[in-house]
């Protein structure tokens, strides 16, 4: 999925000309922590909460304050992981997305990226987790989904949660099967080492419990 696809105009930018306290009130009524500063579609940067909150004067315009704007963006055509890793890296609430022009055609927020991963199948679909150390070198998703489709299950999503300076790393797989414990010990039999595991019985009511508190914070 692609930046374009998600992108909305709800949240207003700002120009040069607007006050430093109606910048705080959008950021207040929008609940998020950074808006976009635009001239004419032109994208100047992203302007943050607490450097606002710094501003002794809150009748200052932006214009008074742009050489201390971020120039953190993205593009349309960028696929929303690197929209989330740009959100991670900088500690964003959102990002402004620009045209291949360098137009400013609007902002994905933390929320948006949200809603997307949970419709995403490796979440949203029903299923059973399991999380396992191994060396990089021994890293084979052929071979991870063998043994999976060996107990009749099929693997809806693997990736790698952690990268360890031992040249290790932890991976974690989702799978369609609601009781991983056959899979575990057919991964064990194969010498693999299993971390953690976590059962669709036991567990479902609880990882949904916690996604729905994230989900209505963010929605604050």
């Amino acid at each position: 999925m692609l930046a374009s696809e998600i992108v909305i105009t709800e949240i207003p930018s700002l120009t040069v000309s607007d006050s430093i306290a109606q910048a705080i009130e959008w950021m207040d009524e929008f609940k998020v922590t950074q808006l976009a500063v635009v001239d004419d579609y032109k994208f100047l940067g992203i302007i943050n909460e607490n450097y606002l909150l710094n501003i002794d004067d809150p009748v200052d315009r932006v214009a008074d304050h742009v050489q201390f704007l971020q120039k953190i963006h993205a593009y349309e055509n960028e696929h929303v992981f690197e929209i989330v890793k740009k959100v991670q890296q900088n500690q964003l609430s959102l990002v402004p997305i620009l045209s291949d022009q360098d137009l400013f055609v609007g902002t994905i927020t933390v929320f948006n990226l949200m809603e997307v991963i949970a419709e995403m199948p490796v979440v949203k679909n029903p299923g059973g987790i399991i999380v396992m150390d191994m060396n990089s070198i021994d890293y084979s998703l052929s071979e991870i989904s063998r043994i999976v489709e060996s107990n009749d299950a099929k693997v809806l999503g693997c990736f790698i949660s952690r990268a360890h300076e031992n040249n290790t790393i932890e991976l974690t797989i989702k799978i369609n099967k609601m009781n991983v414990q056959d899979v575990i010990q057919t991964f064990e039999r194969f010498g693999y080492e299993i971390t953690a595991s976590y059962d669709h019985s036991s567990n479902n009511e609880d990882m949904e419990d916690r996604y729905n508190n994230l989900m209505n914070y963010l929605n604050m």
